[in-house]
């Protein structure tokens, strides 16, 4: 069964959606500033250059230092692992750390600057129920420059990923990188109705992806007031032909046939919580 690669060789989950343009207007530029700046510069390639947003797609992100002589945790974002961390290749590290910043733990905050890094090699290790890797950044030597990178992001070229199909059409069998399957429409293949947007794709709990499509909330009942605050909804369509028969990239539109129930299966987004304002000590009392 051909996987959709929600975390395809240069493909991502969340990630992919804050590379897919400018990040304010702004080009990614090879310098490094801050704290772990000596370590972006050991490491840093010769032939550094500037490079548009949407150039660029993550492979994977430094979640912890290893051992003693400059080694990585590398959390992977890619299904290509070994091409992309277990053999010699070149890619691009942020300068600063992105960190985690949404709910779900994704490394999904805009990319800052980046520099041209070498990997030279790595393994795969098995921590808390995931698969990581172990992977040395060359320049990048002892404990300390090692820790400096934690948090930061790894980028390869969007040229480097190779064609998946021959045609933009194809179907829930077929192999599609995440980044051209957000924002693409879902209609009922049977009678064209709009059912709502790709926002998202998940690794499957088995043998398939998941597709997140956010749908209109259900319309107020006739004589009940609106609710001041009403969630997003979405819904999960399996990533497969029988449900999912047609992919169109060229035409942004996605055929569906779900079985009876699936769309009634609808979750809604967790309500923002209220800031609340820092408590101020009463000024003193005057004398």
């Amino acid at each position: 069964m051909a996987f959709a690669t929600a975390n395809a060789l240069s493909g991502v989950t969340a990630a992919a959606r804050v590379i897919s343009g400018r990040h304010n207007g702004r080009a990614f530029r090879t310098t490094a500033s801050g704290r772990g700046a000596k370590a972006i510069s050991a490491a840093a390639a010769d032939g550094s250059q500037a490079f548009d947003a949407e150039e660029l797609v993550q492979s994977g992100a430094v979640v912890s230092a290893h051992g003693l002589k400059g080694e990585v945790r590398v959390m992977p974002f890619t299904d290509f692992v070994e091409e992309r961390f277990f053999s010699p290749c070149t890619q691009y590290l942020e300068d600063e750390a992105q960190g985690r910043s949404s709910a779900g733990g994704e490394f999904d905050k805009p990319a800052g600057f980046v520099a041209k890094v070498r990997i030279v090699a790595g393994r795969e290790v098995t921590s808390k129920g995931r698969n990581e890797c172990i992977v040395k950044i060359k320049g990048v030597n002892d404990r300390n420059a090692s820790e400096a990178l934690i948090g930061r992001r790894l980028y390869v070229l969007a040229s480097e990923r190779p064609e998946l199909r021959e045609e933009q059409v194809g179907s829930g069998d077929d192999e599609f990188y995440s980044s051209e399957l957000e924002g693409l429409d879902v209609v009922l293949q049977e009678t064209g109705e709009r059912v709502g947007t790709v926002i998202d794709v998940f690794r499957g709990a088995g043998t398939h992806d998941l597709l997140k499509v956010s749908v209109p909330p259900l319309p107020t009942p006739e004589g009940e007031e609106a609710p001041s605050f009403q969630p997003e909804e979405h819904v999960f369509v399996p990533f497969v032909k029988d449900i999912v028969p047609t992919v169109d990239v060229a035409k942004k539109v996605i055929e569906i046939t779900p079985p009876p129930g699936l769309l009634d299966l609808r979750q809604k987004a967790k309500k923002p919580r209220r800031q609340r304002a820092a408590r101020v000590p009463p000024p003193p009392k005057k004398k």
